[in-house]
């Protein structure tokens, strides 16, 4: 993976939704190098069976590269 060195971010796509049996489910999709390119795979989700019933289920976690903490989440 190249990372976005410039700013020594990464960007995580979870997705998460209510269920009968657990309560919620969360999904990590996974890791992308840029905004852009989690926001292309939230795209690509938008209309698959287990994303497309809970579209208000994505969210992106900022980590900045050698920190122990998340830095924002951007809910979509």
């Amino acid at each position: 993976m190249v990372l976005n060195m410039t700013e020594n971010k990464v960007y995580t796509l979870f997705h998460v939704k209510e269920t009968k049996q657990n309560g919620i489910s969360e999904f990590k999709i996974g890791t992308f190098s840029t905004l852009e390119r989690a926001l292309e795979e939230k795209k690509k989700r938008e209309n698959v069976s287990g994303f497309k019933d809970y579209p208000k289920g994505f969210r992106i976690e900022v980590f900045i590269i050698d920190k122990d903490f998340c830095q924002e989440i951007i809910y979509l």
